[in-house]
């Protein structure tokens, strides 16, 4: 009550002061607490409540009222009063779970309580106290998501594919990193450096995002440069532990090391928004003949002028090293041992150019982002006959236009896309060109307390000489039951078109072989949903609770399957993987979220718990896929002809508490046993059979993290992975890491605090 009479007061105050002016100018800038430059604060009039001016891109704002004082609103943030005197303003955050801002879903700014399907976010904090490799280990720790040999998954809507043909849309800053030629993420290409946060779409999200977003996207934001520079340098180094089974030391009880370098910089120096990232990995890994040593360098510059709306700049990358691959095991008691006597060693060179500009006029925003990515990999396997490099060469384009006219609350968003990629590799038998060209629109209402969104989008694909074309659709709602009671509904269709990867690839991995897929025909999906968001506070404690019911429904869906493909002849036998369409499948499920923040005295904690319950059938068993085999007849398990390689149970839980200069984390993952996979793996990779019967894939996975703050420039952090060194498989004749031990020490210099 005080202090809405403070207020008022003020507002009587400034008012009779500036009477005398019939015109007051307002500039300046506006800035979050942690001084990030806040997009589309409105500024509107006490009395009429009209919406005068909304800041930029940059966060200014130069304008002229008729009164001396404003109301300043934007979402996530507290409303406030300014006066044409106030230039630097500071809008606080909202401290409620729901009223966290995300722009995953519409690309633009917007609440995550009035999503019209599920999200999650992944803080900075996690990143940065789990200190990741690569981001996807991060992405692991998320509820309903998965990502096995390089590949995300999100509800089971994918089983394993060793990286070719993702159903998961992986960008980052809304530009799309997918390799032109497989369709596979690049996670070691995306910094763990500089990340502002991660947002993950659990749905079809084609309309927006495209051909790969049949499953979801995982939406990865960097820090953009402010006035006060901020520099972070983190080292971190560890080693595996020996597993429990002797027969795994497969070099006596010599212990492998991992030592990962990041440092980050970002500023703006005359105007000249500029951003710098390293990172350095050697890390020796756990199984022979496995490891990765590289280096990449990011570099970013960005120019805003203010007065025109406008921002353009260029990020760049560039990545080299040396890797070892491991794909199947000599044994279940050798299960760290290649089963091959020569290992594959690939030597990788990736470049990225992304030229971009934005700008705004009136109710319209307009974005052009482009792309130009390389990649080469000089691979040696041994084999003077069989050739595995590979090089592809991607070109990328998106304009967008946002339409956002004041007083309405009403948007529209729609663009225009276009891809090219070139590749030419013995490991795909040739050069090969896939083209994507898209349109797409989406609009967004809201009435009072429904929301409505809906949206279409065209795509066409070019691969050779195979040409072909479709729309999608979606639609959701999102209604306001009741006070932190958010309903929502979404319907999504999805496409995906075969890479030059799933259709041409040949080649072999020791004694099992990759067969190419000519006659691959696009798959396409539905995904419907229906969720209900429940906030909650009792005294100190912010809850939110999240329940979502779901069922994907795929047609021609496209399955890395092994089995016996080509002629029996040595050295291979005709045995290996190829990517085959499987017919219709279906894959049911509901999944729970509890997410928690709260102080306890002394002690600030956040957190949550997660359970997804995935159901997926194959809706043709029978169905001839290739040759004489049908989904029944190639499944280790025909039991209700449940899809291979994904488990039905899925539980997370992570906690992360601060207490004065300590700060603790736990995370736990629950995983049921996969109960189909490929049936030729049980006769004809030794061990198998045998980690099938043990129940190997299902497995409690507990990591820690507890750190010291030694001063407000220097962190110390301690990282334990598989804290109980548990054996477990992640997919057939693979074990996964034992125990992991790292030490973290961080230097940040934050000019901004």
């Amino acid at each position: 009550m005080f202090k809405r009479l403070f207020l008022q007061g003020l507002f009587v105050i400034f008012t009779f002061w500036g009477h005398s002016q019939t015109v007051f100018n307002f500039n300046g800038i506006v800035k979050n607490s942690s001084n990030e430059s806040i997009v589309g604060a409105q500024f509107i009039h006490p009395k009429t409540q009209r919406i005068i001016s909304i800041s930029n891109e940059s966060g200014f704002f130069d304008f002229s009222a008729d009164t001396n004082i404003l109301i300043i609103q934007q979402m996530g943030y507290k409303n406030r009063f300014v006066s044409s005197k106030n230039q630097w303003i500071t809008l606080s955050d909202k401290s409620d779970l729901l009223n966290t801002i995300v722009v995953s879903e519409n690309k633009r700014a917007s609440e995550l309580k009035k999503a019209t399907i599920s999200m999650s976010i992944i803080s900075p904090d996690l990143i940065q106290n789990t200190a990741p490799t690569n981001v996807s280990e991060s992405i692991e720790r998320i509820n309903a998501v998965q990502v096995v040999d390089n590949q995300p998954t999100i509800r089971g809507g994918s089983g394993w594919s060793y990286g070719a043909g993702s159903r998961v849309g992986v960008l980052v800053d809304g530009v799309p990193l997918l390799s032109g030629d497989a369709s596979s993420p690049l996670w070691s290409f995306m910094p763990t450096e500089g990340v502002s946060g991660v947002e993950i779409i659990k749905g079809a999200s084609s309309v927006i995002y495209g051909s790969s977003a049949l499953n979801g996207i995982i939406h990865i934001k960097t820090r953009k440069p402010t006035t006060d520079p901020y520099t972070q340098l983190t080292l971190s180094r560890g080693g595996y532990d020996l597993p429990k089974r002797k027969s795994l030391h497969y070099q006596g009880n010599k212990r492998n090391t991992i030592s990962n370098l990041t440092v980050y910089h970002t500023g703006v120096y005359k105007g000249l928004g500029v951003t710098l990232g390293v990172n350095l990995l050697d890390d020796e890994s756990y199984k022979m003949s496995d490891f990765d040593r590289r280096g990449r360098v990011n570099l970013g510059l960005r120019k805003a002028v203010a007065k025109h709306n406008l921002v353009y700049g260029i990020n760049a990358s560039y990545q080299e090293g040396k890797s070892g691959s491991f794909l199947l095991w000599e044994s279940l008691d050798l299960g760290y041992t290649i089963s091959d006597s020569f290992p594959t060693i690939s030597l990788t060179e990736r470049i990225s150019i992304d030229p971009y500009i934005k700008w705004q006029k009136g109710s319209f925003s307009h974005s052009l982002n482009t792309r130009f990515l390389g990649i080469n990999n000089d691979v040696d396997n041994g084999d003077n006959a069989m050739d595995q490099s590979n090089k592809s060469d991607l070109l990328f384009a998106e304009y967008q236009v946002n339409f956002s006219p004041l007083n309405s609350k009403l948007n529209v968003i729609g663009g225009l896309l276009v891809s090219k990629t070139n590749s030419k590799s013995p490991l795909y038998s040739g050069d090969h060109t896939s083209e994507n060209y898209a349109s797409y629109i989406q609009l967004d209402h809201q009435w009072n307390k429904l929301k409505l969104s809906g949206g279409a989008r065209y795509e066409h694909f070019i691969l050779d000489e195979k040409d072909e074309g479709r729309p999608v659709f979606r639609a959701g709602l999102n209604y306001e039951a009741a006070k932190y009671t958010f309903i929502r509904s979404s319907f999504g269709q999805g496409y995906r078109f075969p890479s030059i990867a799933e259709s041409f690839i040949l080649t072999s991995a020791g004694p099992v072989s990759v067969f190419p897929s000519n006659n691959l025909v696009s798959e396409t999906g539905t995904n419907l949903e229906l969720g209900i968001q429940q906030g909650f506070r009792v005294k100190k404690l912010n809850l939110m609770l999240d329940v979502a019911v779901f069922q994907m429904k795929f047609e021609n869906m496209m399955e890395f399957t092994f089995g016996q493909w080509g002629p029996i002849e040595p050295p291979t036998f005709g045995i290996g993987f190829k990517t085959l369409n499987t017919g219709k499948t279906s894959v049911q499920g509901v999944e729970s979220n509890l997410l928690f923040d709260g102080k306890f005295k002394e002690m600030k904690f956040q957190g949550f718990m997660g359970y997804t319950y995935s159901k997926s059938r194959a809706l043709e068993p029978l169905k001839v896929i290739e040759q004489n085999a049908t989904y029944r007849n190639t499944s280790s398990d025909t039991t209700n002809d449940v899809l291979k390689y994904r488990p039905q149970h899925l539980i997370k839980v992570d906690l992360m508490a601060t207490y004065k200069k300590w700060h603790f984390g736990f995370g736990a993952t629950y995983q049921s046993s996969v109960q189909n996979i490929d049936g030729a793996f049980l006769v004809l990779v030794p061990g198998v059979q045998e980690s099938q019967d043990k129940n190997l894939s299902e497995h409690v996975l507990l990591n820690g993290r507890i750190g010291f703050r030694v001063s407000s420039h220097w962190d110390t952090n301690v990282i334990i992975n598989n804290i109980s060194n548990r054996e477990y498989i992640i997919r057939p004749a693979d074990i996964a890491a034992p125990r992991c031990v790292r030490f973290q020490i961080t230097y940040t210099i934050d000019k901004s605090k």
